[in-house]
């Protein structure tokens, strides 16, 4: 992976959009509010990141690491994140409606009243996952791999 001082990592977020970091990483970065609309960050660190009220629509965050990322209130609406690790991830009010979450690690996720409208979640990993309040419909929640011990949109915890 790419390393980069947070000085460069400054320089090349203010870049004319849209940005290719394939493979950088930015883990444990504090990116509170960037812009990175159509960005491509395909298996980027961005564990530990703190990435609260980012606008990252149609990024490509595919097979990235995300985990324990903050993202809370980010807008990812159409976002490519097929198979990056969410695990631990506090992805509370996130806009992700439209995005590809299918084979992504979920596991131990806060989701609390995100918008999962029309998000694929096929062959997810939901396990103990908080899914309290989204608007993710059961037939696209039943795709996942696994929703062992989630706690479902109505409060309920599945077994």
């Amino acid at each position: 992976m790419a390393e980069f001082s947070r000085y460069e990592i400054y320089i090349l977020l203010n870049q004319p959009k849209p940005l290719w970091l394939s493979h950088i990483d930015l883990s444990g970065m504090d990116l509170r509010g960037v812009l990175l609309n159509g960005a491509t960050l395909i298996g980027s660190n961005l564990s530990g990141v703190d990435l609260r009220g980012a606008t990252m629509v149609d990024v490509n965050l595919g097979g990235a690491n995300l985990r324990g990322a903050v993202l809370i209130g980010a807008d990812l609406r159409r976002a490519h994140m097929r198979g990056c690790d969410l695990r631990g991830a506090d992805m509370r009010e996130a806009n992700l409606a439209e995005a590809d979450l299918s084979e992504a690690n979920l596991a131990n996720a806060n989701l609390i009243d995100a918008n999962l409208g029309a998000v694929d979640l096929t062959n997810a990993n939901l396990t103990d996952a908080d899914l309290t309040g989204t608007n993710a419909p059961d037939h696209k929640l039943l795709r996942a791999k696994s929703l062992t011990g989630a706690i479902m949109p109505d409060g309920t915890r599945h077994d």
